[in-house]
């Protein structure tokens, strides 16, 4: 016996028919109304369906990309039932936290055996900057920032700063009287939503 399905101006839901007038929206942020989660429902038939690709835009809200499908479920017999959730890419949005750094100690010249002052380490109030990108290869379209690190003269890693380091004592010097932000740590990198990607860079002020 031929199944007769109730929708013959819709192709007998051959492809997805979306059931919700208008999505379900979620601020996932309050501080960044920009990002946005929309939920939609569809119908289609088992035997036709496939999930979509991440990505996917929305097809009326603009920006918004597929970022989940929930597992489909059977009604009616033959025909599945599911939510497709798109999002727009947030906003880079700042918020504070309490983060560990150890401090460079001040020398006139590498070689010197004495300190100007010890290095030290500080729990101190750190920014936490936060930005998002859409890409299926965070290795190739996402950029890192590295810990703050001096070098000495001959491009190696040390603790301290003088004359002849990268950044110089006194460049540092400047740094710690402009208030200025050093990286603490290496760029986080997490997957926030489908193929939206968060970083998070963790500064503190150089002291």
């Amino acid at each position: 016996m031929n199944l007769t399905y109730d929708a013959p101006a819709l192709g007998n839901f051959l492809t997805p028919i979306r059931t919700s007038i208008e999505p379900k929206v979620y601020y996932p942020f309050r501080q960044d109304l920009t990002a946005i989660i929309y939920e939609d429902e569809y119908v289609q038939r088992a035997d036709h369906y496939t999930p979509m690709a991440l990505d996917t835009p929305h097809p009326e809200k603009t920006n918004a990309y597929l970022i989940e499908e929930s597992n489909p479920s059977r009604i009616n017999g033959n025909l599945y039932k599911w939510v497709r959730k798109f999002a727009t890419i947030p906003g880079t949005r700042t918020e504070f936290q309490t983060t560990n750094f150890s401090f460079p100690a001040f020398k006139t010249n590498s070689a010197d055996t004495t300190e100007l002052r010890a290095s030290f380490s500080e729990t101190c109030v750190a920014k936490i900057f936060f930005s998002y990108q859409l890409t299926a290869d965070p290795s190739v379209d996402l950029s890192f920032d590295e810990k703050f690190q001096p070098v000495d003269a001959s491009g190696n890693a040390c603790n301290f700063v003088a004359s002849d380091t990268t950044p110089t004592k006194a460049t540092y010097e400047g740094f710690i009287s402009a208030n200025t932000y050093i990286q603490a740590h290496q760029t986080k990198v997490s997957r926030w939503k489908g193929n939206i990607w968060e970083k998070q860079d963790i500064k503190v002020k150089a002291l």
